[in-house]
């Protein structure tokens, strides 16, 4: 397929766990070697886009502890210079019980700053951290979902329990809030769970994932649209394909569309009816969100796991990380090419490959006919 998307490379310097886009349209990373003496820092850091030099420009950055994770996960505010971050603490305060791994910083021009940090993981195995997490739309509260299967929804600033915390059962892979703020809802391997934010009555509970035929799959990621309407991804559990199942406010499927061959490992709403998500094979595809129809795939978008994809606030660019130490900016078109466009171009590669082919057949006949 052809690409219709400019896209550049920069090397960040730290294999990338997270990434985040503040409401005056910088992009903020987390990530790190981990705890240990790998030799790489663990870093939040947050860059302006350039176009021009086609680079990310460095404005403020915090160096974090060694004896602690990497960042797993982080959600920006909507309005204040604040975003919430996961890191786990040291292996030692875990096993204390002491993992204040919910941390809230500030940030100016050309500084971060920590100011406050709450427990939302309920392990004390330090195999344990929080899965994702979720910022509401007026920025007054923040979900988290843990690989112990601690679900956490607490207050911003004060990070305080809205509710106290849910035992899932298993490892959660996603969660969100509704653009209302009315329900959240969190996804493990075999279930969705809609939740209201009120009291975490539950309020919707989708089991058993399938795709059509009957085929298993995984819940492995659910967000909210614009419109309460709910994307999920199911990966199947043979590995062989992935799907997005679109839901209707009655709960009822909408449009599940085959995107993918390959298992979806990180995935993106954006604006202007955009989402965005990146496989195990190292693909990175935009499609139509209404349509579900592919509008560009990038395929061997990094040289490992891609970990991260976020769009920016005015949906013109998408940038997408990963453990490599690098970002893909791709500079997003503002119209993108119809079916019959795409078809056109599609046939138009295909016809020059096909003239090629034809030219060296025939210069190989002429190259035998010639030495008789």
């Amino acid at each position: 397929m052809p690409n219709p998307a400019h896209r550049y490379t920069v090397n960040v310097g730290f294999p990338v766990g997270c990434i985040g886009v503040t409401h005056e349209n910088k992009i903020v990373l987390g990530g790190g070697g981990g705890p240990g003496r790998s030799g790489v820092q663990n870093k939040l850091s947050i860059y302006s886009l350039d176009d021009s030099s086609a680079s990310l420009n460095l404005n403020a950055e915090l160096v974090l502890s060694s004896d602690e994770d990497a960042p797993t996960c982080l959600a920006m505010h909507p309005k204040d210079k604040t975003f919430v971050c996961s890191i786990n603490a040291s292996a030692a305060e875990i096993k204390q019980g002491k993992n204040q791994n919910c941390r809230l910083f500030s940030y100016t021009k050309t500084k971060i700053t920590k100011t406050k940090q709450a427990t939302c993981v309920g392990s004390t195995s330090d195999v344990d951290y929080q899965k994702c997490i979720a910022m509401s739309e007026s920025g007054k509260m923040v979900v988290g979902g843990a690989t112990d299967g601690t679900l956490s929804v607490v207050h911003v600033p004060t990070l305080r329990p809205v509710f106290p915390f849910i035992d899932a059962r298993s490892e959660i892979n996603d969660v969100g809030f509704s653009n209302d703020e009315k329900w959240l809802v969190a996804a493990t391997d075999s279930e969705l769970r809609v939740l209201s934010t009120t009291n975490a009555e539950l309020v919707r509970r989708i089991d058993d994932p399938r795709i059509s035929g009957g085929e298993r799959a995984v819940f492995r990621f659910a967000r909210f649209g614009q419109t309460n309407t709910l994307y999920t991804v199911l990966n199947t559990r043979a590995r062989n394909g992935a799907y997005i199942v679109v839901w209707s406010t009655e709960w009822v499927r909408s449009a599940m569309r085959r995107v993918s061959s390959s298992p979806i490992t990180t995935f993106a709403l954006g604006p202007r009816g955009l989402l965005a998500f990146a496989t195990a094979s190292l693909h990175v595809v935009v499609c139509d969100a209404k349509t579900l129809r592919v509008l560009m795939r990038v395929p061997a978008a990094h040289s490992f796991a891609i970990t991260a994809l976020a769009f920016d606030r005015d949906g013109k660019h998408l940038v997408s990380a990963s453990a490599d130490q690098t970002c893909q900016v791709y500079v997003l078109p503002d119209v993108w090419p119809t079916p019959l466009q795409t078809a056109v171009a599609v046939g138009r590669d295909y016809a020059q490959v096909i003239a090629i082919i034809l030219v060296l057949g025939l210069a190989i006949v002429l190259a035998l006919v010639l030495r008789r």
